[in-house]
């Protein structure tokens, strides 16, 4: 089984990765994974703890999110390196 390296909650100003839907203004900064990447992909239901930015809520509301509903309607537009290496480059995922 795969190590999950974002298991560990990041800081609210340091994200692990941030994704964002410039069409409608949404913008997830991901600051901890409940599984694997690999474990993520065989799940549809997995999540990931944000903190979710809308025109709504300037501020943001820290919660989990679903994985897909991320990756569906958002780009990714910055990320660290082991996030990168994990996930990808900037690209829009319909998973």
């Amino acid at each position: 089984m795969a190590k999950n390296l974002f298991r560990k909650t990041a800081k609210k100003d340091a994200p692990y990765a941030v994704y964002e839907d410039a069409r409608t203004g949404w913008r997830w900064e991901v600051l901890h994974t409940w599984k694997g990447k690999a474990s993520e992909d065989k799940d549809p239901y997995s999540r990931w703890f944000c903190l979710v930015k809308s025109p709504f809520v300037p501020d943001g509301e820290m919660g989990d999110t679903y994985r897909k509903d991320i990756l569906g309607n958002a780009v990714m537009v910055e990320a660290c390196d082991d996030w990168r290496a994990a996930y990808g480059y900037f690209e829009l995922n319909t998973k």
